[in-house]
């Protein structure tokens, strides 16, 4: 019998050969997963077949997942996705399938320092909010 996790492995692989990191967020596969739960998958492409890839969303990789599976899913094109979202997914999320460690550290070490240099490059943005009490003014 295949488990959830090697199912999922051989669907991605089977879409995406060339597929660098498997990642899930989220709560399903936790102690907090509950029968409504949907089922939140990072992809790690190489560069150039993110770029091709586009959005995973309505994919058919996505509706197969679906189906599998029996859920929602939330399919992310990790390389494609915004910086503040990378980051939670590669701290909180769970790493389970890699075939180059080498490049999803080298992608790991760029999100953490974009996300870094964002903080920083935002702060007074924030400082100012806090001081004020105004985040937007129109």
């Amino acid at each position: 019998m295949v488990s959830n996790t090697e199912q999922l492995i051989q669907l991605i692989l089977g879409a995406w050969p060339e597929t660098q990191a498997i990642y899930l967020f989220g709560s399903w596969g936790t102690e907090y997963e509950r029968p409504e739960s949907d089922l939140d998958i990072a992809i790690l492409l190489p560069p150039k077949q993110a770029k091709g890839a586009g959005s995973l969303l309505f994919s058919e990789l996505h509706q197969a997942l679906q189906v599998a599976f029996n859920r929602d899913v939330d399919l992310i094109n990790l390389r494609l996705a915004p910086t503040v979202l990378q980051k939670e997914i590669i701290m909180s999320g769970r790493r389970f399938f890699q075939t180059d460690g080498t490049a999803v550290d080298e992608f790991e070490i760029r999100v953490l320092s974009r996300y870094q240099k964002l903080n920083e490059e935002r702060a007074a943005i924030l400082n100012e909010g806090l001081r004020s009490g105004k985040f937007y003014d129109p």
